[in-house]
């Protein structure tokens, strides 16, 4: 494993206590919120776990595609933002679906609008970088 690897797994095993910390406060809310879920001790910390390994394990993929850095006040910062809005307004997107039954399918209206905000945010960086 190269010591660049190396750094940003460790750096985003770091950064995992933050998307754990996200993934208990939105996982407690819509396991106390609703009954479509039971509240067992699999679904209180697993969901959470789950998670943060996958947030965990894209930030990885993410950095070692792009070599950013993913922190505030670098090239970065904008791409860091949009995964974090896209991770909170998910649980939002699925409280809504599970407590007040709106369609599932707005999930799918979610998950295409983040896609857009990623090809946005591509175009918008491409342009700076050829200007």
């Amino acid at each position: 494993m190269k010591p660049d690897t190396r750094e940003i797994i460790n750096e985003e095993l770091w950064r995992s206590v933050v998307w754990l910390a996200i993934g208990l406060f939105g996982w407690s809310l819509i396991l106390t919120s609703t009954d479509v879920l039971a509240a067992t001790a699999l679904t209180a910390l697993g969901l959470p776990l789950l998670t943060a390994a996958v947030l965990a394990a894209v930030m990885v993929g993410i950095r070692l595609a792009t070599g950013f850095e993913l922190k505030a006040k670098t090239e970065g910062s904008q791409l860091l933002w949009l995964i974090v809005g896209s991770v909170l307004g998910g649980f939002v997107v699925l409280y809504d679906v599970l407590l007040n039954g709106r369609d599932p399918l707005i999930v799918l209206g979610y998950v295409v609008a983040v896609g857009l905000g990623v090809l946005i945010w591509r175009v918008a960086r491409r342009q700076q970088s050829t200007a």
